[in-house]
């Protein structure tokens, strides 16, 4: 059985509806994923094999004619998804750090936007 990037963030908002600390990293932790797995299929090149790499390219290099959205968009899914990995790191790693809902909703509200702007970034070169 296979799972979608939508899949994901679903999850991700019923682990933070659990209302506990538990939920809430694994909310973030989820949320990351599911940005992720949105952005990496919609560009044509740059490292997919590596998350910091891909975060990387789309702050510097995508815009430079390797990828056909605009330099704008790229760049701004860039540092969503280095806040979304910053926190995750947090949520995974650090476990005297703690996380709350609030960290749990940002988390959730970036990748949606992320989620907003590649259907916004897929659809204008399809049309």
């Amino acid at each position: 059985m296979s799972i979608t990037c939508q899949d994901l963030l679903n999850f991700a908002e019923d682990c933070s509806s659990r209302n506990d600390e538990v939920g809430y990293r694994n909310a973030i932790s989820r949320a990351y994923y599911a940005a992720y797995h949105n952005v990496y299929p919609a560009m044509q090149g740059g490292p997919k094999d590596n998350h910091q790499g891909l975060i990387d390219y789309l702050k510097t290099d995508s815009w430079k004619g390797n990828e056909i959205y605009n330099k704008t968009d790229l760049i701004a899914l860039g540092y969503m998804l280095q806040s979304l990995k910053d926190n995750r790191i947090l949520s995974d790693y650090k476990l005297s750090h703690d996380m709350n809902e609030t960290d749990a909703r940002v988390a959730i509200t970036t990748s949606k936007k992320v989620f907003e702007k590649i259907t916004e970034m897929t659809k204008s070169k399809i049309a």
